[in-house]
């Protein structure tokens, strides 16, 4: 028979720890020679940056597309190709996610 215990104090999650972005990020990292891409803000990556930092206590190869108020407005294309360019000619990596 199921035992039901009922708790008095309220559920609290960090929104980063479950994040989708970051799981994704983490999932492309176990695999060889991957390199992940943030399609974002640097802010946003830093800080998923430093939780993987703190958690892993090594660094973490993440990059970002450094999206800012003006290519959000008008369009992220041309951060997208920078990115990848970058990433291509710096690391040389098998798979970008």
């Amino acid at each position: 028979m199921a035992l039901v215990i009922s708790h008095n104090k309220a559920l609290s999650t960090s929104p980063l720890k479950i994040s989708a972005p970051l799981g994704a990020a983490m999932a492309f990292m176990g695999m060889e020679g991957s390199l992940p891409l943030f399609h974002g803000s640097q802010g946003c990556t830093a800080f998923a940056l430093v939780m993987l930092v703190r958690h892993f206590r090594e660094a973490i190869p993440l990059q970002t597309t450094a999206m800012n108020e003006i290519s959000t407005i008008l369009g992220g294309s041309e951060q997208v190709e920078a990115a990848l360019l970058n990433m291509t000619k710096r690391a040389k990596p098998k798979i970008i996610g």
